[in-house]
Order: structure tokens, then sequence, then C-alpha cells
């Protein structure tokens, strides 16, 4: 998957601080500055000394990148960042970024600048993305799930889900997985006419499974999930709307085109839809993949003045061609960090 036309990035290199001289990092790991005294002279200064109370500011206000390269400048300007998160890249202007993944360790991650990075984690070798969401990934791997910010590899593992293999699952959670209030569900097709819902609260120990039947041809493929006011959100492939309520009942809606006039009968969507965004987005080609790349998309919620649902996606490989599969999801880049004790 490496890409002539992308940067080498290290996260353990920046943290460590490695940098290379065309990076931001480089700019910001200059050893000494200069700083002029109130006769006039210039007297040098370790920046490393500055204190904590204005380095944690400037922190906070930082990209991922950038963040990444100030926690590798030193081990005081590393303390000084212990809760920046990156929450600019959240800010209701940011397009999510999309991160490639696939049977290895090796990514691909496009900013949505459009710069390309190489990036190393082998925590999503042979595991499917089933929800993102505020930089947080809900991530399913032989059987088991686990929350994982994939820059900071913040891993929060979860009971062991009821079905061994994922097809069609598609998931939500209604908070970060660090919140008391965190709900997570999980949505399936278990047959033709039945729809399968696996829920977990946070603290739980089992999964709750709820099924509602319904008529043949009702509901199609299911390409995305979110949580608004207490009921997640289900979207098929065409106008098709689910909704399933903490109070753990069902319904069901159609999506039309906003009419000019308030109709009766006809509420409003809380949550718009972005349907075939990577292929709007010329995605293939930004990445650099090649013809025969077949590739699942996972989508996310993006904030803005209308939250609007990425949709998930499956772009196959261009016809007789040996086709590769790669995975890909839309994630704020986000770092977030929990103890290595961190529990469900």
């Amino acid at each position: 998957m490496a890409d002539p036309h992308s940067v080498n990035l290290d996260l353990c290199s920046l943290e460590e601080g490695v940098s290379s001289p065309q990076s931001p990092r480089h700019r910001m790991s200059i050893e000494t500055g200069l700083m002029r005294t109130t006769y006039g002279q210039m007297a040098e200064r370790k920046w490393s000394d500055l204190p904590s109370d204005l380095l944690s500011p400037i922190a906070d206000r930082l990209g991922l990148i950038e963040l990444l390269s100030f926690r590798g400048v030193c081990k005081d300007w590393k303390s000084a960042s212990t809760t920046a998160s990156a929450e600019i890249e959240s800010l209701p202007d940011h397009e999510p970024w999309f991160l490639v993944y696939g049977s290895n360790s090796e990514c691909i991650l496009l900013s949505n600048s459009g710069k390309k990075y190489t990036i190393n984690i082998p925590e999503l070798n042979g595991a499917t993305c089933l929800a993102s969401n505020k930089g947080w990934l809900l991530m399913f791997q032989e059987g088991y799930m686990f929350f994982f910010c994939p820059f900071s590899h913040a891993k929060i593992d979860l009971p062991r889900f009821p079905h061994s293999q994922v097809t069609d699952h598609v998931a939500a959670f209604s908070s970060p997985p660090t919140s008391q209030d965190c709900l997570v569900a999980v949505i399936n097709r278990s047959s033709e006419t039945t729809l399968e819902l696996n829920m977990l609260c946070h603290g739980a120990k089992v999964w709750t499974n709820h099924k509602r039947y319904l008529p043949r041809g009702a509901i199609k493929t299911i390409k995305g999930a979110t949580y608004h006011d207490e009921e997640f959100y289900f979207f098929d492939n065409s106008e098709n709307l689910v909704t399933f309520s903490i109070d753990k009942s069902w319904n069901f809606f159609v999506v039309i085109p906003r009419p000019k006039d308030k109709l009766p009968g006809v509420d409003d969507l809380p949550i718009g839809r972005r349907m075939r965004h990577f292929i709007h987005m010329n995605m293939k080609n930004e990445l650099g993949l090649p013809e025969n790349v077949s590739i699942s998309t996972c989508g996310t919620l993006v904030h803005d003045r209308i939250d609007k649902l990425v949709l998930n996606e499956r772009i196959e490989a261009a016809e007789d061609s040996i086709s590769y599969q790669l995975k890909g999801v839309w994630i704020q880049p986000r770092f977030f960090q929990v103890s290595p004790n961190q529990s469900w």
C-alpha cells in the first residue's frame, strides 16, 4: 500500500522527537530560540523551558499532526499536552480525514487538505470498522469488539460479541466510550424478514438482543447508523429509515425530499445524508489506488449546521481484473488517551 507521493508518518517517532526537514515537527523541534531583553540585546533561551501554563493552551489549539510533533519536542512539552486532543479537527467547518487499512498493519491516511501519509497501525490488521464518531472507531476482530483511537493507540475492550463474524453489520454509539452514558448498538439483517439489534450499555458485561420482523423487501441493506436524541437511526441504501429508541421501541419511516411547504404528518429529519461520498470525492484517485482495488468504507457523522451522516459504501474493482480488497473509514483525526487498565 506504500505510495511514492505520501509521507511516512511514524507516530512513535513523532512522539520520541524524530523528524524530517519538511515536516511541521522540524519547525517545532529547534532546541533554542532568541528572546529580546529589555536592553535590546538578544538572549538565548531553550524552548523547553517555557512554563506549562503557557504550553498547555498552545497544545489545546493544535491539529493532529502538529500535536504529535509538539508532544515529541521533550518530556515537559509532552506532559503539558496531556489533555490535548486535537479538538479543532472536530469543528463544524472541518471535514473528516480518510484512513485506508487492509490485511497488514500499513495504512494510508489522507488529510482533508489532500496530504497523504503512510502510517503503521498493527491493531487494524485483520479488523473491521463498524462505526466512527468524533475520533473513536468501533472495531470488530475475531469475535471481539473494541473502541480504538488509531493516532494514540488508545484501546477499550468490550465484552465478546454474540456473533463470531460480521457481514453487513452496521453500528453506532451514543457518546465517547469514556462516558458513563455510552450506548453501543449493532444492527444486521439475520434473515430477509428479520432485523437483529444487539445493544451494550456502558459497564455491562452482556449484550442484549432485540429483533423486529418486517415485510419482505421493506428494508434494504443498511448503510449507515448514528445516534440522536435518545434514538439510534439506521439508514438503508434507498429511502428507508429505521429507528430504535432507548425505551426499546422500533419505528419505520420513508425519507423524502424536503417540501417547500410544511406537510401534515411529515417531520423534518434532524440528520442529513451523504450518499456515494467516496465516489463523489473521487477518493480512489486522491488516494492513488489502482483499478484492481475493491474497497469497503465505513462512514461517520459530519457536524455542521445540520449534521450529515456519511453512509457506508462498497466500491468494486474494475471488471476483468484481479481484485485486491481494502477497507477504509472516514474519521475525525483526534488524539485520545486512556489509562492502560481502562475498562468498559
